[in-house]
């Protein structure tokens, strides 16, 4: 096999994309788990908060649609996740190339509020956390 013949490398689009599906996944299950403590406290208008999440879960999930869709026309597929103590590791396979993607508890909590926040549409300053 000559070096013309082999696929394209992977390049930082692929991983950017890798990167905006794990926030997007772990999006998800903060959602999950949010929507589920808001019906076990005593709130005045809990399904008014329980909604508007909902409705959020909603575009996220239409995003990952779109995510997975666009890392299937690269050749990329996530086959492995794991939650470890220092952060979140994802092995992929990026057009036969075996990759690995791993980012720190603290920038997955920042990248993921900044997703959630413009989700909501609102903004975050830098001392909020």
């Amino acid at each position: 096999m000559n070096a013309s013949s082999l696929p394209p490398a992977p390049a930082e689009e692929d991983a950017l994309l890798v990167k905006s599906y794990i926030l997007h996944v772990i999006l998800l299950d903060v959602l999950e788990r949010d929507i589920r403590t808001l019906n076990t406290l005593a709130l005045k208008l809990p399904n008014v908060y329980i909604r508007g999440l909902s409705g959020v879960q909603g575009k996220v999930m239409r995003r990952l649609a779109d995510l997975r869709k666009a890392m299937r026309t690269r050749g990329i597929r996530v086959y492995e996740e794991n939650r470890g103590p220092r952060g979140f590791e994802a092995l992929y396979l990026c057009r036969g190339y075996q990759r690995r993607f791993f980012m720190l508890w603290s920038y997955v909590k920042a990248e993921t509020a900044s997703e959630l926040s413009a989700y909501l549409g609102i903004r975050l300053n830098a001392d909020d956390s």
